[in-house]
């Protein structure tokens, strides 16, 4: 045997070894037989949330890791990893700086935001598409006076496809909702007085569209234009604000909508998230992703719900059947999570709730899924076919319970599918405003869902006027879920924009005090401590994305996404814990984001945007309820 070679079999022998006695560095290859790595970061605390139970344990910690091309190579002591380092090799020291996963936020809409955005600085090109108009007033007369005069006054000389957008003031419960709801504008008056203009009136979460914008938004999406498809295929406002600009002006401008979306995104990596989720509503937004990812221009990674078959679509069971399951497919930057029909109720007050309230307010709640409706029939269709269904959005328990009930009926019903191969779908449901209950929990952990919430102390603290504060419980009730034996993750509505930014930390730290932005305590028996609040936006959120085998831990041979941040995030005291934020984030094995005060620190220039952070979260509750809308 050559010298080489006994010199080469000697070393693997000794990687072997060290394998196999679960070494302390966690050393598995010596670097003569790989590779230098790109980069080492040293004289830290790597938290590396290699830890997916329920507990609050946070995993292993050591004090550097290695990072080759995209991947972490190695975790483990300073001295040990800096050893390994070539002549190009860059070594930051941490200087005991905490570093820990990538940020992983299981439900935002960061694209609609990036058209949102471009919307407000792109005015012109919008109003190709639909001009907007406010009305208010005190009456009902004065709502119709304000349409009419935007109709006959404003929009005599449209562009051609141009819409008349009119918003109703007052909010969802303010009186622009009512007046939709009551019919104080019946379609046929609408029509009467604007016959050809395409027209929406629009009070979040309800609208009207006139016969001339029903006609042509389902021909855009080539449906028949009947009452039927109508009832069907039209469930949702969204669909309209999301779709029309993205499906009509951006289907003819697609890489314009690319770069749309590529710009928005770069603003994630100051606040440290490496993936997001979220379903797509507007269908030119998937060959900008594509393109995007094809590219290597993707700023961050996207793990998409399919919502192409209900997206204006009349029949989503028979979508679905056709489609066929590809859970999982795309890349490591873009890939499919499941299938969904989106929300299965509304915004408050529109939500499906089995919860007690006055007739008047019951009147205004609205269940989208309800049992054997086409939702209903499509969620049943998806899961006998063997599809992962993600709820994406759920406000209240009716619809959850609706959910199960379905689940348990394709179990019963469907040869071949058994309570094992259900919990291995991971079924989901996102926000826990006001679920789950304390007895949907053992159902829940039972089907081996997962659920992706946000605090929703701010947004539901409102409407305990309207159910009783008896259902503080319901709001996001963490602790109880994950005793009860049931994944959750984390997610977040907000996103740094221009140069300023709610830090992450303050953003959720209501799952932690209980405390909404008036300092009220809301059910603190649910609280958790901030070891759970990390796994929940790390390794369990990777679990909810299906890609707990790349990312989510800072495991050897995983994708290379992590977060330093300035303050150590497990040891500050809690009153601190808001003014915790990256000041590097690494995607990839690429720096996104590098600070000022650390790029100097390091001698070397700042990477991406530099935000200028708030601590505490500025909530607005809104006017106090109307006494008299609680009856």
């Amino acid at each position: 045997m050559s010298r080489l070679l006994r010199r080469t079999a000697l070393l693997i022998a000794a990687a072997v070894l060290l394998a196999v006695s679960g070494s302390a560095q966690q050393v598995t290859v010596p670097m003569e037989v790989v590779a230098y790595p790109d980069m080492i970061l040293y004289n830290g605390k790597v938290v590396t949330m290699n830890d997916p139970s329920l507990s609050d344990s946070i995993g292993r910690t050591a004090q550097a890791i290695a990072v080759r091309g995209d991947k972490i190579q190695f975790v483990g002591n300073s001295d040990v990893l800096l050893s390994y380092a070539g002549p190009r090799t860059q070594k930051i020291d941490l200087k005991g700086r905490t570093v820990v996963p990538g940020i992983i936020n299981t439900h935002t809409h960061l694209h609609n935001g990036a058209v949102s955005d471009w919307a407000d600085k792109n005015p012109e090109k919008v109003e190709s598409i639909r001009k907007k108009f406010s009305v208010g007033g005190r009456s009902f007369d004065d709502l119709t006076r304000g349409i009419e005069l935007v109709v006959k006054e404003q929009m005599t000389h449209p562009l051609p496809g141009q819409w008349a957008w009119i918003g109703l003031e007052g909010g969802a419960t303010g009186i622009g909702v009512q007046y939709i709801k009551q019919e104080a504008m019946t379609r046929a008056e609408l029509d009467e007085l604007a016959p050809e203009l395409p027209v929406i009136l629009h009070a979040h979460p309800t609208w009207k569209l006139n016969t001339a914008a029903r006609d042509d938004f389902l021909r855009m999406y080539e449906v028949a234009p009947t009452d039927e498809n109508e009832e069907l295929a039209l469930t949702i406002a969204t669909m309209y604000e999301r779709g029309l600009v993205v499906d009509r002006y951006f289907n003819e401008h697609p890489d314009e909508l690319a770069d749309v979306v590529a710009d928005h995104l770069t603003y994630q990596a100051p606040s440290g998230t490496t993936t997001y989720s979220s379903h797509i509503v507007g269908l030119t937004f998937q060959p900008a992703f594509i393109k995007l990812a094809e590219e290597g221009r993707m700023p961050i990674r996207f793990a998409f719900s399919h919502r192409n078959c209900q997206q204006v679509e009349p029949d989503t069971a028979g979508c679905w059947l056709k489609m066929g399951d590809f859970r999982g497919l795309g890349n490591p930057y873009y890939w499919n999570i499941g299938v969904t029909v989106g929300g299965i109720d509304s915004g408050m007050p529109a939500i499906c709730t089995s919860m007690d309230a006055s007739p008047a307010r019951k009147s205004q709640e609205e269940c989208l899924l309800q049992p054997g409706n086409h939702y209903a029939k499509a969620i049943y269709t998806a899961l006998r076919s063997g599809m992962r269904y993600t709820v994406n959005h759920a406000i209240g328990d009716k619809g959850v319970d609706y959910v199960m009930d379905i689940v348990e009926q394709v179990i019963e019903t469907q040869p071949g599918i058994t309570l094992g191969s259900i919990q291995n779908l991971r079924i989901t449901t996102d926000h826990c405003n006001f679920y789950p209950r304390k007895d949907q929990i053992p159902r829940l952990a039972k089907l081996g869902m997962m659920l992706s919430c946000e605090t929703a102390i701010n947004r539901s603290t409102p409407w305990l006027d309207v159910y009783g504060k008896d259902k503080a419980d319901r709001i996001a009730p963490i602790r109880s879920l994950l005793d009860g034996g049931v994944m959750v993750s984390s997610e977040s509505g907000t996103s740094p924009t221009d140069g300023t930014g709610l830090t992450w930390t303050a953003e959720n730290l209501g799952f932690i005090t209980r405390k909404n932005a008036r300092g009220e305590l809301i059910a603190p028996e649910e609280a958790i401590n901030r070891q759970e609040l990390m796994k929940m936006a790390t390794i369990w959120a990777a679990h909810f994305v299906l890609k707990e085998k790349e990312i989510g831990s800072l495991d050897p041979g995983k994708y290379a996404d992590l977060v330093v941040f300035n303050k150590d995030y497990f040891g500050v005291p809690l009153q601190e814990l808001p003014t915790v934020f990256p000041v590097m984030t690494v995607m990839g094995g690429k720096v996104s984001m590098l600070r000022q005060e650390f790029a100097t620190e390091l001698g070397t220039a700042p990477v991406g945007h530099q935000i200028e952070w708030s601590f505490e979260e500025d909530y607005d509750f809104g006017a106090p309820l109307n006494p008299m809308e609680l009856m």
